[in-house]
């Protein structure tokens, strides 16, 4: 199972994020790609059976500036033939109120609308990752996995 992990990281929050989400994948044994969303084509997601964002809130609980090609892009790709399983993980500060983590509902809107299938429940944390939230990433993984299972069963 190929699982590729993107992330937009401004202070090393949703980085982070995405370096533990490579090890929760690697260790039920999938083969994992992590790169930025900067550096993503959005079509290139069709080579794999999951992708992982992980991504942080800017000001006005918009998407990261940096990420904001690939999320143009995800309107202009069909993810339904495969389907493309997804999860996103989020990081925020609680400072922003009403805009307190709200990127990755964004995120999540944009790839079902393109035909992805969604993998898990949205993990969205307080800034910097902290041992308390690894049950939440434990659980995350164990769905993703679950569901691309299901989906390359149903071929």
């Amino acid at each position: 199972m190929k699982v590729l992990i993107l992330y937009a990281s401004i202070t090393g929050n949703a980085k982070g994020m995405a370096r533990i989400l490579d090890q929760f994948f690697k260790h039920v044994g999938a083969e994992t790609t992590v790169g930025t969303m900067q550096q993503t084509d959005a079509a290139t997601l069709n080579d794999y059976d999951a992708v992982i964002l992980s991504t942080y809130t800017w000001s006005g609980g918009t998407i990261p500036e940096e990420s904001e090609d690939f999320f143009a892009d995800l309107e202009t790709v069909d993810f339904s033939q495969g389907p493309l399983v997804f999860g996103v993980v989020g990081t925020g500060d609680p400072f922003y109120g009403a805009n307190y983590n709200t990127a990755p509902d964004l995120f999540t809107a944009a790839l079902r609308a393109s035909g992805a299938v969604r993998g898990a429940t949205t993990v969205k944390i307080e800034q910097n990752a902290t041992e308390g939230d690894m049950p939440a990433f434990a659980q995350f993984t164990k769905s993703v996995v679950a569901k691309i299972k299901e989906v390359q069963a149903a071929k």
